[in-house]
């Protein structure tokens, strides 16, 4: 794919927003950029919505939205949603590309953290969002960089009250100590960091001073008791924006939400089984999920079903499901790259909900495998260190960060470029309305008859989903007849939603074809006095199927 940027680093807040100024300059005719506001820090919220202005405005057509970076540490979404932008404007004049931008529009929300992402890049940090405190100050084991390398990995602590040992095939790797190992050597595992308070005995990792996570603060079925929820819904000025912009633009029917990392697509509902489900969307999902594996080789998983989810345990204020429960939007969330499933471990040994101390260790030794073989340097062997708390100390193990919550940069293009394929296909899903027929068959004395058909070619039906039809969100057709006088028929009419080819219900055998197929097009007449020569224009707009027009001279 061609872009006019490299994708072989992490852009910071500074190369992110040059390039979107870059693009800015260089394509009026095709992108529009926007602040959603400054964040507490002061950086401005960018907000990006590219289409082909000669084809139409950006309100007047169907659209995707993508964005990136909810959460802090997952810059590579950031750099999908980049690269996805780059694509479409570097290649504007590709005959396919052109056809999409003349007839769709794509929103972009590349980083809704910011300030998190900023402090994720720029120090060994990691958090989940943001970098606003969301407790008091944590005491145990706090996380910490002490030996200077710029990540924070694991420290051991020789012990012969420890519960991990060497493993004999790995030494690199822990073990759990066995229940009759009494002799050898043996640690307590601790994250690199340092002992803040008091403790009088067991020693434990501090929970994190920045846990706010603005996928839990989304107003739908949020629950102020999960960890990082916030003081009430959309408290966060970023989640706060991402919904205003959504709510602002009815158009989008179709969003990916790019996050890291697993190797997935997650899709709504969240806080309850696909199941339950209406079945037209769930179909539609599915479909959504089939060009992923396609595109990206990533597995589609219902969260509440895929991750064993419970009543009463589940993820609960969730952006994707916000979109999708409250706004009707088909949404997903992209978990961006998978270092296990590179190193030949699929996604359902990962999420085996019985995972063993046995596997554990066999996965941990596959990836360790690849990495040694692809990016050695993320590893770091044992090495002593004097901790002025505990004494001596061995500080090793991998740069986490850049290895499997994020790629290496060396697989940054290859994961943007799946990316970029799997949304540019899902776009095409979206409603697509035309006009197929208007003409004029003179009738005498200046009489006409006016005949029309309206018909939507896209996959999904006119009003997106059932579910933004249950939320009464699902706008009518509108149609407006203009430039002569109306006889019979009206110069302005609603008409009733237009299905997608989703909802065909025909079946194909050898022996026979039976169902019935979907109501996409819809017929109109008028009856007009028109004098030779008269042109009269016809206007069909549907807040998210987009708007067309069309118009016939009478001679």
């Amino acid at each position: 794919m061609r872009t006019t940027f490299t994708y072989d680093h992490y852009a910071d807040y500074a190369e992110l927003t040059e390039r979107l100024l870059y693009f800015k300059e260089q394509y009026p005719k095709y992108m529009h950029l926007k602040s959603l506001g400054q964040t507490p820090e002061g950086r401005e919220l960018w907000a990006v919505e590219v289409t082909d202005l000669g084809t139409g405005n950006f309100d007047e057509k169907p659209a995707q939205h993508i964005d990136g970076n909810t959460h802090a540490g997952e810059v590579t979404g950031s750099m999908a949603a980049l690269h996805q932008l780059d694509v479409l404007l570097t290649t504007h004049d590709d005959p396919q590309i052109a056809r999409l931008l003349q007839t769709y529009t794509f929103t972009f929300i590349p980083r809704i953290s910011p300030d998190g992402a900023e402090v994720y890049l720029k120090t060994p940090a990691a958090l989940r969002s943001v970098n606003r405190p969301s407790g008091k100050a944590p005491e145990e084991v706090v996380r910490q960089d002490l030996d200077g390398d710029g990540v924070i990995r694991w420290m051991r602590i020789a012990d012969e009250d420890g519960a991990w040992a060497a493993d004999e095939e790995e030494p690199r790797l822990l073990r759990r100590r066995r229940p009759d190992e009494i002799e050898g050597v043996f640690y307590t595992v601790m994250p690199e960091g340092m002992l803040q308070g008091k403790t009088d005995s067991a020693l434990k990792a501090a929970p994190t001073l920045w846990g706010l996570d603005f996928n839990r603060n989304y107003p739908c079925w949020w629950k102020p008791e999960q960890p990082g929820a916030g003081n009430y819904p959309l408290d966060n000025p970023e989640t706060r924006a991402v919904a205003d912009f959504l709510i602002a633009h009815p158009n989008v029917g179709v969003m990916i939400t790019h996050h890291t990392s697993g190797g997935m697509i997650l899709n709504p509902p969240g806080p309850f089984s696909e199941a339950q489900q209406e079945p037209l969307d769930r179909k539609i999902v599915h479909a959504i999920g089939a060009l992923a594996k396609e595109e990206m080789g990533y597995p589609l998983l219902n969260l509440y079903d895929g991750f064993h989810c419970t009543e009463e345990d589940y993820a609960a204020g969730a952006g994707d499901d916000w979109a999708y429960l409250n706004r009707g939007i088909f949404a997903v969330t992209a978990e961006l790259w998978d270092c296990q499933s590179r190193a030949g471990i699929s996604v359902e040994e990962q999420l085996d909900p019985d995972l063993g101390e046995a596997e554990r260790l066999r996965q941990q030794k596959l990836t360790l495998k690849w990495i040694d073989a692809h990016c050695p340097q993320a590893w770091k062997p044992w090495t002593a260190w004097d901790h002025p708390q505990f004494g001596q100390v061995e500080i090793g193990g991998l740069d986490y960060k850049f290895t499997i919550q994020n790629c290496p940069p060396a697989y940054l293009k290859q994961e943007c470029e799946k990316a970029t394929r799997f949304a540019l296909r899902q776009v095409r899903l979206l409603p697509r309305l035309a006009i197929r027929r208007f003409q004029a068959q003179p009738l005498g004395h200046d009489f006409v008859k006016l005949s029309a058909e309206i018909v939507n070619h896209g996959y999904l039906p006119t009003y997106i989903s059932s579910q933004r039809r249950q939320m009464k969100l699902a706008e009518p057709i509108r149609v407006e007849l203009s430039g002569a006088e109306i006889i019979q028929g009206q110069a302005q009419s609603e008409i009733e939603a237009l299905e997608g080819y989703a909802l065909d219900q025909t079946e194909l055998s050898f022996s026979s074809v039976y169902g019935q197929t979907a109501a996409m097009r819809k017929q109109l007449e008028w009856i007009i006095r028109a004098p030779v020569p008269t042109t009269v224009e016809l206007q069909v707009m549907c807040a998210q199927a987009g708007q067309i027009r069309a118009v016939c001279t009478i001679e």
